[in-house]
């Protein structure tokens, strides 16, 4: 396990560092069990999520339902990876994290080209606590594009 987290954390070898990319580890752990309330419960009161295909999701609870209702139909089974590219600490209490990763379908341990996302993570600190506020996802790789 300390092998995985130490090539989790690449260069981003800081206590401070790691306390921050807690957060995506939380939100992979929470959907390798397609845990709709652990999922949410990573974001803020007023978390947003926002998600190629116009999924717009403006609160926790808004957040908990859209999973809920993935896990139950097009997610169910997946999990999903990601490695963090970029940190980069706004404030004490705000950090902003790129990520790449994506989706994993049941059964599957590699990403799909297809699958590729580039994430960026906004978190804050509060009640000494790390918590998502903002997630937003793009393809990248091979099968994105960029249409004017």
């Amino acid at each position: 396990m300390t092998a995985a987290l130490d090539a989790y954390y690449g260069t981003f070898t800081s206590e401070k560092e790691k306390e921050a990319l807690g957060v995506p580890l939380k939100l992979v752990a929470a959907w390798a069990r397609n845990d709709a309330d652990g999922v949410a419960d990573v974001f803020t009161e007023d978390g947003v999520l926002i998600l190629p295909g116009d999924v717009y999701k403006t609160s926790r609870e808004e957040i908990r339902a859209f999973m809920a209702a993935a896990y139950a139909g097009p997610f169910k089974g997946s999990g999903v990876t990601g490695q963090p590219v970029d940190l980069r600490f706004v404030t004490d209490d705000v950090a902003l994290i790129r990520t790449h990763g994506g989706i994993l379908p049941p059964g599957e341990s590699e990403i799909d080209p297809a699958l590729a996302v580039r994430s960026t993570w906004t978190i804050v600190k509060r009640d000494g606590e790390w918590q998502l506020t903002a997630y937003q996802n793009s393809p990248r790789g091979a099968g994105a594009t960029l249409r004017w």
